[in-house]
């Protein structure tokens, strides 16, 4: 039963011209609009149905495909680019899911939409049943064997407003804190140039190289180096700037509310900012993304940098389950501001983090080659009674090497890292294989890796290192990122 309403006779109804321009934008793709509908077989009857006068939006349609020839399609580099007719923008992918403008200058709203997934074996053999902290407390150690997801993101980035405002927001989830879902970062950057973009709100404290390379790039290694878990600092609020003010060389300048003061309500916050930023020479050209030669340079890469941090007066520590945070340590593993870490009955109160690194890498045809070193002081320690000392420092860093067995596909590797300081020294020798499914990318890979933790300082939901930890670590994971 037809459900148009009635209408005079020699007329069309609207309803059935609403549903006959309809199909006619779905296979527009497919079917020039002027080519004439097949005819509809029913019962052996051949009924022709003509086709209704193309509105103006279907002509300005067909208009604009049949002017989309070659294998890139009208816009965004790829044929798989699908427009609104009248909208002003198009869907397309770029890195992700993306809807972007036609014209970015008359109409700079964007949105792109990624997902990042890293879904991780990890087992641990313990050698030694405890351990001790510098406060005197004999601790477990765990064995653990299990399934998770350490991390997994679902980003949310584009422009709005005006063509150089950038806005992201990075959502985490995984299931190996007590906060399933959190807020990884968020900001709005503004570019004035190259050389200079400024932003606002929520990111890494920039106090370390391989901190700032993402966990989901191939780091030669499951997650980052124990040493760095020790040393790095963690997310903060605050203002920072990033640019190439000179070919090749780059920069990443932040001040923030603290070393790693994510979650802290301003109450706890005291009124000294953190200060911290890294520079990275690339003279030879782009380096890449993460430690291993994916790239496969066919000329050789360097890559030259160093980083410092300096946080006033921090007391309060973000939660060990906030969002990748790694709390301020001893060399030994303690938290600094456990009750008696530094002497007994006495909790830390005051302390001014000074943190210093230098690193260097090289990739060709395959082979990459890096290392970081950290030179960390512990200043101006004050606490609720006398304390035996009022400076301590740490020292440590990492060196790792791969090469790829088939060119941008397997990738075998190996590394150490090591940190020493008054109150204990730990280290890690570890090595393993990565498998890209896909040649030369990063978006969809396989690690194996075994580490051997000798008395570990380090400790952090993320990577699977627990402070105490003398054993043998096995973690395994793919990597998925769309």
């Amino acid at each position: 039963m037809s459900t148009c309403p009635p209408v005079r006779a020699g007329h069309t109804p609207f309803c059935g011209r609403l549903v006959i321009a309809v199909c006619l934008a779905l296979a527009t793709g497919a079917m020039p609009l002027a080519q004439a509908a097949e005819p509809a077989m029913n019962d052996g009857v051949v009924e022709a149905i003509p086709s209704p006068p193309p509105e103006d939006w279907a002509v300005e349609r067909s208009g604009e495909e049949s002017s989309c020839t070659g294998g890139g399609g009208c816009t965004g580099g790829g044929a798989a680019s699908t427009g609104w007719p009248g909208s002003g923008f198009h869907v397309d992918y770029d890195n992700g899911f993306a809807i972007l403008p036609n014209e970015p200058d008359e109409t700079p709203f964007s949105l792109k939409i990624r997902n990042q997934n890293m879904f991780r074996y990890d087992g641990f053999s313990r050698a030694e049943s405890t351990w001790t902290d510098s406060a005197g407390n004999q601790l477990p150690i765990a064995n653990s064997n299990y399934f998770g997801i350490p991390r997994g993101r679902l980003i949310f980035s584009g422009n709005a407003l005006v063509p150089k405002l950038s806005y992201l927001l990075n959502i985490d989830y995984n299931s190996v804190t007590s906060q399933p879902i959190g807020f990884r970062a968020f900001w709005l950057s503004y570019q004035f140039s190259k050389g200079l973009e400024l932003y606002v709100g929520q990111s890494k404290v920039p106090g370390s190289r391989e901190w700032l390379e993402s966990a989901f790039a191939p780091l030669q290694s499951a997650d980052r180096t124990m040493a760095t878990t020790f040393f790095r600092p963690s997310l903060s609020q605050g203002m920072w700037i990033t640019g190439e003010p000179v070919d090749d060389l780059y920069y990443h300048a932040m001040v923030s509310n603290g070393f790693n003061t994510l979650n802290l309500q301003p109450e706890q916050l005291n009124n000294r900012f953190a200060w911290s930023g890294s520079t990275w020479w690339e003279p030879w050209g782009d380096f890449g993304r993460g430690y291993s030669d994916l790239q496969h340079h066919e000329t050789a890469a360097i890559r030259l940098g160093g980083s410092y941090t300096y946080a006033l007066g921090s007391g309060s520590q973000a939660a060990s389950d906030a969002v990748e945070n790694s709390p301020v340590r001893l060399s030994d593993g303690t938290i600094i501001t456990a009750p008696g870490a530094l002497a007994p009955d006495v909790t830390l109160t005051s302390y001014d983090i000074s943190l210093a690194a230098i690193d260097l890498a090289w990739k060709y045809r395959g082979l990459g080659l890096s290392s970081e070193i950290y030179f960390q002081d512990l200043l101006g320690l004050q606490g609720t009674g006398p304390l035996p000392i009022a400076s301590t420092s740490a020292f440590g860093g990492f060196v790792k090497g791969g090469v790829f067995l088939v060119p941008q596909e397997t990738e075998v590797y190996a590394r150490s890292s090591y940190v020493t300081g008054a109150y204990g020294s730990g280290y890690e020798l570890g090595g393993g294989f990565n498998r890209f499914f896909l040649p030369g990318k990063d978006s969809l890979f396989f690690t194996f890796d075994v580490a051997w933790l000798e008395s570990s300082p380090a400790g952090q939901n993320r990577t699977g290192f627990v402070a105490g930890q003398t054993g043998l670590l096995v973690r395994t994971q793919i990597v998925a990122a769309f």
